[in-house]
């Protein structure tokens, strides 16, 4: 296993308990919406509690890695708020197929809350490399404190194949998805939040013939998205 140092340079505080830690690249390359481990040697005693996996939420051109994430009394996640610039974290096991496929076809992205990470980095990605944003966003979220809001209304006014739709409040069914996309179903979805919920509301769109992409984001629920 090759392991990276990535150095921190700054906290950048998001919607309500989300916050973006922000760290130099190392000579990092990677493909947006690709993910990797990072290690903190000393959050917690045991290796579990010492590494975390996340996607890298920022686009390739700008040149950082940002880890965005909801804050919460996990060891790991304590020992990374509390991060000063200067310090350092271990990253390795760069992958994930969590990409943009590039077929000329719009697409369909649907994010549960901080599921939202890999949609921010290939959305930036594109807009920075002047490709079209040809998508039909539906971000859910359990309240009106969402991350990266004003970044993807002003990708919204930039782009108008860009079609945004804020969806708070509501539980994240197949029958929602499948209503709000008004004949556009038969598109690709990609579809990213919790584990519990990309496991059930996947398999009721495969069911239902939609061709799926998935990315699942372990430790949050229905609750804590």
């Amino acid at each position: 296993m090759n392991t990276i140092t990535l150095k921190f340079i700054k906290t950048k505080p998001e919607a309500g308990n989300v916050k973006t830690f922000v760290f130099e690249t190392g000579g990092l390359k990677w493909i947006a919406g690709q993910y990797q481990a990072y290690i903190l040697p000393h959050a917690g005693p045991t290796q579990a509690e010492n590494e975390h996996w996340f996607t890298i939420a920022a686009a390739p051109s700008e040149k950082e890695i940002h880890i965005s994430t909801r804050i919460s009394e996990s060891p790991f996640k304590k020992a990374l708020n509390a991060m000063k610039p200067g310090d350092t974290i271990q990253a390795h096991s760069l992958g994930g197929d969590f990409t943009w496929e590039e077929s000329g076809d719009a697409v369909v992205f649907v994010a549960g809350g901080i599921g939202s990470t890999p949609f921010r980095s290939i959305l930036i990605d594109r807009d920075r490399t002047m490709k079209p944003l040809n998508v039909t966003f539906l971000y859910f979220n359990r309240n009106d404190e969402i991350p990266f809001l004003d970044e993807f209304t002003s990708l919204a006014t930039k782009h108008p194949e860009f079609t945004l739709i804020p969806i708070v409040g509501e539980k994240i069914t197949a029958d929602l998805i499948l209503g709000r996309l008004d004949g556009r179903a038969h598109q690709t979805v990609y579809l990213s939040g919790p584990e519990p919920m990309v496991e059930s509301v996947g398999a009721e769109l495969k069911a239902k013939g939609v061709n799926l992409k998935q990315d699942w984001f372990p430790g949050y629920t229905d609750q804590n998205f």
